[in-house]
């Protein structure tokens, strides 16, 4: 009886370690049914909070319009996550996840649907791009192409991004794990993920070459945890045939 006490107790004790080592870190899903989640929202015109259609709860954001922004030679509306700290400190590891629908195909230009960025320097770490329905996900410390989804960027359906990261500038500690729409398609891989002494910030949105084609992205279940379950929203249900 003790000895079936404490198998008990051990199993107890796991589980509450578990328990408490996942943590939902910060939501930006829209749930609050504005833009009050994300500091410094883009004011603009082009920027709604929608019922429909919505990944997970009951709001999602709408980001539409042509030359939504245009900044020199871009079009770009853009919301930033600034993750607290340590967020992106030296050998901190965290888990990101989010979900883009797209109702119509994108252009053959270059979208960028999500990077991190450093602070101050301004240097690209990490990025999710798409031409038409073409994914690329590259890192950046150096440049090296990690996966190239082609055709998986449909439209008319919520497409789930996640990113498991280790902040580091060293390459034998830093490294990428990456899921889409449930799938891992970067088995861990070590790679600098920092570049420098600055802090890394999450970029999501529309970001273009600038052209008068009206482009629509909706944006929703934007997370940041400490396991790939914090991030990861529910199943989509099947539609009977």
């Amino acid at each position: 009886m003790r000895t079936t006490r404490m198998v008990l107790g051990s199993l107890l004790a796991i589980v509450a370690a578990t328990s408490v080592s996942a943590e939902v870190i910060w939501r930006g899903d829209f749930e609050t049914g504005d833009l009050k989640q994300w500091p410094g929202a883009p004011k603009s015109d082009a920027v709604t909070v929608v019922k429909d259609p919505v990944r997970e709860g009951k709001y999602a954001v709408r980001i539409g319009g042509t030359n939504a922004a245009k900044k020199g030679k871009l079009d770009r509306i853009e919301f930033q996550h600034q993750p607290k700290a340590p967020g992106t400190a030296e050998g901190t590891e965290r888990y990101f996840g989010w979900s883009v629908y797209l109702p119509k195909k994108l252009t053959d230009a270059n979208h960028s649907l999500g990077y991190f960025e450093t602070r101050n320097s301004w240097s690209q770490l990490m990025a999710f791009e798409v031409k038409g329905e073409d994914i690329l996900f590259t890192t950046r410390v150096p440049y090296t192409r990690q996966w190239a989804g082609k055709g998986k960027m449909t439209s008319g359906k919520w497409h789930d991004f996640a990113l498991h990261v280790l902040w580091s500038r060293d390459p034998k500690k830093g490294y990428v794990e990456v899921w889409f729409d449930g799938e891992k398609v970067v088995p861990l891989t070590n790679t600098a993920t920092l570049k420098d002494e600055n802090v890394a910030f999450f970029q999501i949105g529309l970001l273009r070459e600038t052209s008068d084609v009206p482009e629509t992205i909706l944006i929703d279940h934007v997370i940041e945890g400490t396991t790939l379950a914090d991030v990861t929203p529910p199943q989509v249900p099947k539609k009977a045939p």
